[in-house]
């Protein structure tokens, strides 16, 4: 019997304290697909996964005997699946190794100089070459350096590897990890976003998989006491009915055993009004806060450079009015340093989302993937210039340095400069983004801003550019601030965080954009940010009434470590700030970390589901 090795390292996620892993899904569906076939299973037994991050000298141990290795690479392991590859190689010159994945640079005629320790590159889906594989390697054929097959078409009968057993031995072996499960409902996207390598990979036509499998895996998910789902779908929504009625299927068990309790997936671009009803059944169940619709930039001519502008979602304002039809608050994110935006655009995009009572807003530098279009063919079109990022995946800097040293860091190519933004003004807009969402979009500046904009034409531009400057005025925030600027740029410099914001250690640079609310956090400063605040809103001539209700409102909707609400808090207003007489506040999650560590994880990792924010009711 031949032993075939299974790698698709990943770093855990979430919160540290949860002990949470992605089950091995895509080696897990080659396995149960090659599996229905006896010739492959009389000669080929599975001898081990590795679905984490073990020391190198372990995780050759686990292999070093096996015939033959399947490597599944993205863009959170490469490194790692590399050095893991050569070094197996180096003990056992008879083993196979195959690897696959978006993340292989297949197109460049130095691959197999450089990585000779491969023997066989799949591109695209794996299936129909993994069944090729073990049946060559069976038959002691030869393998070609590269293998694609045409993408399977009838999904109907694919095998799950859920429902088949493949991950039972693997979960019972790992009985205090909280697994999370991949459902993959169809495969392929219509749409050729150039800084995604998803639509360029798997072609514009979309398939289905079989309806009774997705409900068996969901049921089983929940049963499995699986709380997290991470859909694979491009377009959730796109067909309307059938993804209505995975929907259901998903409340359903919600309601049956409390799982999933949150979810991820990408929405349909051109199919608003289902992605709100969607939204709003997961939203009913607690399952999401709103409708995720990712805008990227609200900028024409970006739109266009990056192949977005035929979008529907485009129309912010036609999206949220349908948003309030749903009584459905809107999701979205925006990449930094897109082709064409400029400073002043970018501040115009984020001030478009705040204008349309946009308050969760993620913000992501542009990455230029490895297979994407825009890394492809456009990088000189647009002047893109990048650094190597290696704490985008993996968060704390002495274990990154060691990761380094090993030769197992991964790398992300984030952007430096673009012809139309060079590196000041990138990261003026990234100073920008860090002030403005951290007040706008964690309960600091959000009621005020919108008051100012609704009643007194004070647009969100001249409010978040003007409070910029004058947190610059103040010692601890221009110190602040400061801090923010040494870390960006230590980590172009380095390619990993290794400063502090005012003391507060910000682990990676993804999360230093959404950094401030946690260093105000940190240092317990809510009360004096509030007050500096104030002291800028005297510009605006309010009314006294209304400086006093925002006072009091925002330590109500802010959730602070250490003054949690546990019971709901009733304030009755005196002005005419949210339009009401009275408001009532409460905890949305009755979730209440007992330390402040866990808190701040929260706030990171949560933050799509608002958990940073209590919920305020108007009466």
């Amino acid at each position: 019997m031949l032993k075939l090795g299974l790698i698709q390292p990943n770093f855990q996620t979430g919160p540290k304290h949860l002990n949470s892993f992605y089950l091995p899904y895509t080696l897990g569906c080659l396995w149960s697909y090659v599996s229905q076939y006896s010739d492959i299973t009389d000669n080929f037994e599975i001898d081990g996964w590795i679905f984490d991050r073990p020391d190198l000298k372990t995780a050759v141990d686990k292999f070093v005997n096996c015939d033959v290795v399947f490597a599944s690479m993205y863009i959170w392991n490469t490194q790692y699946c590399y050095r893991l590859l050569s070094l197996l190689k180096q003990k056992n010159p008879d083993l196979i190794v195959v690897a696959g994945g978006p993340q292989i640079p297949w197109r460049d005629k130095n691959f197999f100089l450089e990585h000779p320790y491969i023997d066989t590159v799949v591109i695209n889906e794996g299936e129909q070459a993994a069944l090729h594989i073990l049946r060559a390697i069976k038959d002691k054929e030869s393998l070609p350096r590269t293998l694609q097959f045409d993408r399977l078409k009838e999904l109907e009968e694919l095998p799950s590897p859920y429902l088949t057993g493949v991950f039972d031995d693997l979960i019972a072996e790992y009985p205090d990890i909280e697994w999370v499960p991949t459902l993959e409902t169809d495969r392929g996207c219509p749409f050729k976003c150039t800084f995604c390598d998803w639509g360029s990979a798997t072609g514009s036509k979309m398939h289905k998989l079989n309806m009774d499998r997705i409900k068996s895996e969901i049921n089983w998910f929940a049963d499995n006491n699986m709380p997290y789902l991470s859909m694979t779908t491009s377009n959730f929504g796109a067909f309307k009915q059938r993804d209505k009625e995975i929907t259901s299927i998903i409340v359903e068990c919600n309601k049956r055993t409390g799982m999933p309790s949150a979810i991820s997936t990408s929405y349909g671009k051109n199919n608003a009004d289902t992605v709100f009803e969607i939204s709003k059944m997961l939203l009913d169940a607690g399952i999401q806060t709103g409708a995720a619709i990712s805008f990227q930039s609200t900028t024409p001519e970006v739109l266009r450079n990056i192949k977005r502008d035929n979008m529907k979602i485009n129309r912010v304002s036609e999206v949220t009015e349908k948003a309030k039809a749903f009584n459905m608050p809107v999701l979205t994110e925006l990449i930094m340093g897109l082709p064409g935006e400029t400073y002043d655009t970018w501040v115009d995009s984020v001030c478009e989302v705040f204008a349309n009572k946009i308050i969760n807003l993620d913000i992501f530098y542009l990455q230029l993937i490895e297979n994407a279009p825009m890394n492809i063919s456009d990088t000189d079109t647009y002047g893109l210039k990048s650094f190597k990022a290696y704490d985008y995946l993996f968060e704390t800097s002495s274990e990154i340095k060691q990761e380094l040293s090993r030769g197992t860091a991964e790398i992300v190519n984030v952007i430096r400069s673009t012809s139309t933004m060079n590196e000041e003004e990138l990261y003026n807009v990234s100073e920008f983004s860090w002030i403005a969402v951290g007040c706008h979009c964690y309960g600091l500046t959000t009621h005020i801003s919108d008051y100012l904009y609704d009643k007194k034409g004070i647009t969100y531009r001249e409010f978040y550019l003007g409070l910029l400057d004058y947190f610059k005025q103040d010692q601890d925030l221009r110190s602040w601030i400061a801090d923010y600027h040494n870390n960006y740029e230590s980590w172009k410099a380095t390619g990993y965080t290794n400063n502090k914001i005012g003391r507060f250690n910000v682990k990676s640079g993804w999360q230093a954009i959404n950094s401030f609310m946690p260093v105000v956090q940190f240092h317990n400063h809510l009360s004096k940010i509030i007050k500096l605040i104030i002291a800028y809103l005297e510009r605006y001539d309010l009314d006294e009434e209304v400086i006093q209700d925002y006072e009091n409102i925002v330590p109500l909707y802010v959730k602070q470590f250490g003054s949690y609400l546990t019971t709901p808090q009733t304030l009755n207003l005196k002005s005419d700030l949210l339009d009401h007489k009275s408001i009532i506040a409460f905890d949305r999650y009755n979730h209440f970390p007992e330390n402040l560590q866990d808190h701040i994880d929260y706030m990171y990792f949560a933050r799509r589901r608002n958990w940073y924010l209590n919920v305020i009711e108007k009466r």
